[in-house]
């Protein structure tokens, strides 16, 4: 006996999208905030001599787009990006291209990803444009068919994964139907005019006199006229109500900007949030866990990440703390992985009350950060319900700064936050000082002399005061560079060169004569 056949449940319908989220950088290297944020319907373009918008140069600008990704079918889609730029792709989490910092892609590269129909995933796509002619193209490959430009209904803005399309088929523009006349239709009759109306008379017509009417014998008596009735007493207005009170709406004061070092310790036990993260943390964050008394896996960097949504950064790895595959169910796991503007991977932070906090991934609503040990499937999301190990104390951890080099207090500085490196020239490794009136975002950037970036650092706040950093260069050829510090919108620019052979790298913390 033949069982009936079941019918395949159909998948939503993909085509809704209108393009990615795009961020316009007026630099190579995404430093410092954009100039221009609007939405591409697809990445196609052939800027050529020219530039994508009057806000930003012919050369050296970058451009990150970001956003979720829809496949029309399952399985492995490979991409492939048309440019002779460089450039890095991330799709569901998973860096598939990346020629960036001059790198050369090899044979060994996986540019494909599984992709399930009716389903969206992240995607980001980072492009550098040092000088010359500039444009790109991502094409996908899907499973069975040629190259070609992803459409721009696959193409969905920075939003949920979650968001389902509509039911039924993407909207199409109708075209306005225009009547098509019939050669043998009779031809419809004039409409008749409407008569002019006569004018009327403006003076009435007069009687002859042997035709007035004559006068009558009897005069008729007048009938004796009515009393006039009294006039009604007038009414008494009704008394107006008083207007209801306006209240007066007081808006609340924007959150307190959590940025900072911290260790996170459950109020339940007073342990501290750890992941093992398989890579040891730098020397200046070592320094910053001594002086703090804990160990550099206990700690993260809260850093803003837009929508007043925060992402936790692990010092060790510069890797952040996530939901695992972006789940929304109860006991899901959480790990660490490269940030990529996950909605699993940033956090809305709220007061618990008490000094202690909530954290709750983007992506679900009423499910947070919950401490569990091995038994209890470690750490993980779960529904909210006050409990004492769902709520956490940020404890403040000052990072420690790095031992100045002998002789960089005595190198003047130059531009608004008095910049300046030493040894300059070097054989690679150099310290760099500057100070901020107030505590701003910054970043630098290293250009070869082609204005090519080389080396980028992450773009973080950073506290008022004079501050100073190692930078380590000797993996770079020997010439001449240009150290940009971009500090908020403010760029100051230095020339630098290495030089091989050259003296000793200074001993740090040595004194000089």
């Amino acid at each position: 006996m033949l069982l009936p056949a079941t019918a395949a449940r159909p998948l939503p319908v993909q085509g809704w999208g209108t393009g990615l989220t795009a961020f316009y950088f007026n630099n190579g290297s995404l430093a410092g905030a954009p100039v221009l944020k609007r939405q591409d319907a697809s990445i196609d373009f052939k800027w050529g001599a020219a530039a994508p918008a009057p806000e930003l140069p012919t050369d050296n600008f970058s451009v990150r787009w970001e956003g979720l990704l829809a496949a029309p079918s399952t399985g492995r889609y490979r991409f492939v990006a048309v440019t002779t730029d460089e450039v890095r792709l991330w799709v569901n989490g998973k860096k598939v291209l990346d020629t960036w910092n001059g790198r050369k892609a090899s044979s060994t590269d996986d540019a494909t990803v599984t992709l399930a129909a009716g389903e969206k995933t992240t995607i980001k796509l980072e492009y550098n444009d040092s000088e010359g002619t500039a444009g790109i193209q991502l094409q996908w490959v899907a499973p069975g068919q040629s190259a070609q430009v992803i459409p721009s209904g696959n193409l969905y803005p920075l939003g949920s994964p979650l968001t389902r399309d509509p039911a039924g088929p993407p909207p199409v523009a109708k075209a306005k139907a225009v009547p098509t006349p019939n050669p043998n239709a009779a031809p419809k009759p004039a409409p008749a005019k409407p008569a002019p109306a006569k004018p009327a008379a403006t003076a009435a017509k007069t009687v002859p006199a042997d035709k007035a009417p004559k006068p009558a014998a009897k005069a008729v008596a007048q009938a004796p006229a009515k009393p006039a009735k009294p006039a009604p007493a007038e009414k008494a207005p009704k008394p107006v109500k008083p207007p209801k009170p306006v209240k007066e709406v007081v808006e609340a004061a924007p959150p307190a900007d959590l940025s900072g070092l911290y260790m996170l310790t459950v109020r339940s036990t007073g342990r501290p949030l750890k992941i093992d993260q398989g890579r040891p943390a730098t020397r200046a964050e070592q320094l910053a866990a001594q002086a703090a008394g804990v160990k550099e896996e206990a700690q993260w960097r809260i850093e803003p990440a837009g929508e007043g949504l925060y992402r936790l950064v692990s010092p060790g790895s510069n890797k952040v703390l996530e939901v695992l595959g972006s789940s929304t169910s109860n006991g899901a796991p959480l790990s660490v992985w490269t940030y990529y503007s996950g909605y699993n991977q940033r956090w809305k932070i709220e007061d618990a009350g008490e000094g202690y906090y909530k954290f709750t991934p983007h992506h679900v609503r009423k499910k947070v950060l919950t401490y569990g040990d091995t038994l209890q499937g470690g750490l993980q999301q779960l529904k909210y319900s006050g409990a004492p190990n769902q709520q956490w104390k940020l404890v403040a951890v000052k990072p420690a700064e790095e031992p100045l080099l002998a002789g960089a207090p005595a190198t003047p500085g130059v531009g608004a936050n008095n910049m300046s490196v030493y040894p300059n020239p070097s054989n690679g490794v150099m310290q760099m000082s500057y100070s901020l009136a107030e505590a701003r975002p910054l970043g630098w950037v290293l250009y070869n002399q082609n204005g090519t970036a080389v080396r980028v650092s992450d773009y973080r706040k950073q506290t008022a005061g004079a501050h100073h950093q190692t930078l380590d260069f000797t993996g770079l050829p020997a010439g001449d560079y240009y150290l940009s510090l971009t500090v908020g919108v403010t760029n100051t620019r230095q020339l630098i060169s290495i030089r091989r052979p050259a003296a000793d790298v200074p001993e740090v913390g040595a004194t000089g004569k």
